[in-house]
């Protein structure tokens, strides 16, 4: 892997807390675009003010400019030459901003983080109209947007989708460097099964709390018991689906820093992925989830492809696709053909494969 010799800037408009996991994709992110070259800065979004930092310190100023106000000057004053944008609403200041940046010849990195995207944006909407607003101002701008930028990255949620010209494929990555492989020890009177970060309706984990409640949380003389940990207004429907069927090894930890997660992993066999992809019309399952459960050591629950494609294929148990209740004796029982070995091994792979650092690299 060869550094190009330039400065670059990570640009999302994304009002980031520290303890949600896309804020550690963002500055995973950037600091791996700003490994792959000389040096880096990202301008982004905190408590609804425009922030900047260097990457390699990450420590936030705010400043009373916008975001693209804020970006053309720290492009000026640093001599960036690549920018990488996530997607955000398009306007006319976003279409100005990148005309200013071709004029300039700024090399444009503009990324897509699930694709197809205009389906999966109003299938998983809670708010129907603001989705369509969204979705009719992406199918406006998109076209200019598009003759603009170098290169579209684009991570692709459904294998039929076309990849068109100027579209590079990655995967999600994960901050490798912060994670802590999982200690396997034995357990014989419990499995403890886990979802970790911002749980939607596609995640699909209403399927697998009914699937508890068939087997009464119990399987071979061993408790069975769920952990979620994260926020979000599906986690309180879980919640009260939880208490409905009246089940007593489901556990809500709420949100937990990296390092709490580090600890917590250890007690913790089976990750939980997506179990319902067809609610957004995909069959990858493309959660960072998933990747950071690989990279711990932790085997993976899904209804989809797994990202490793079927490299150590015995370590993802995947499921159909579906709205019925999900079979966790037949869950259960393909996990334990999973060997310690085999999730040691596939750790190491994907801390390889999924660091940021490696993914940028590629791409850069």
């Amino acid at each position: 892997m060869v550094k190009r010799n330039r400065n670059v800037l990570f640009l999302a408009n994304i009002d980031l807390n520290p303890n949600e996991g896309i804020y550690k994709k963002i500055i995973a992110q950037a600091k791996g675009f700003k490994n792959a070259n000389s040096d880096g800065w990202i301008v982004t979004k905190q408590g609804g003010n425009s922030v900047y930092a260097n990457t390699e310190n990450e420590i936030f100023e705010v400043s009373r400019k916008n975001l693209f106000q804020l970006s053309k000057e720290i492009i000026l004053r640093n001599n960036i030459r690549a920018v990488y944008i996530r997607h955000m609403v398009p306007s006319f200041s976003l279409v100005f901003f990148l005309l200013w940046l071709k004029k300039n010849n700024i090399e444009i990195y503009y990324e897509i983080p699930t694709y197809p995207y205009f389906s999966e944006q109003f299938r998983v909407s809670k708010k129907k109209y603001r989705a369509l607003v969204k979705i009719i101002l992406d199918i406006i701008f998109w076209p200019v947007i598009y003759m603009i930028i170098n290169h579209l990255i684009v991570i692709k949620s459904n294998s039929k989708v076309k990849v068109f010209k100027k579209m590079i494929e990655i995967t999600n990555g994960a901050d490798t460097h912060s994670l802590k492989i999982k200690k396997y020890e034995q357990n014989y009177s419990k499995i403890s099964l886990v979802a970790v970060g911002t749980i939607y309706p596609y995640h699909g984990y209403d399927r697998i709390l009914k699937g508890l409640k068939a087997i009464n949380e119990e399987y071979n003389q061993k408790v069975i018991e769920i952990n979620f940990i994260g926020k979000s207004s599906t986690l309180d429907d879980l919640k009260k689906l939880s208490e409905k069927l009246e089940l007593k090894n489901v556990y809500f930890h709420g949100t937990k820093t990296t390092e709490e997660l580090n600890d917590l992993y250890d007690k913790f066999d089976l990750g939980l992925g997506c179990l319902a992809l067809h609610r957004r019309d995909a069959d990858i399952d493309t959660t960072i989830k998933v990747i950071e459960y690989y990279c711990r050591g932790v085997a993976v629950l899904t209804s989809g492809d797994s990202p490793l494609g079927e490299i150590f294929s015995n370590t993802t148990i995947k499921i159909a696709s579906n709205e019925d209740i999900i079979d966790l004796n037949y869950v259960l029982s393909e996990f334990e053909k999973i060997t310690q070995s085999d999730m040691q091994q596939i750790s190491q792979l994907s801390i390889n494969k999924f660091s940021w650092n490696k993914i940028i690299f590629d791409l850069n």
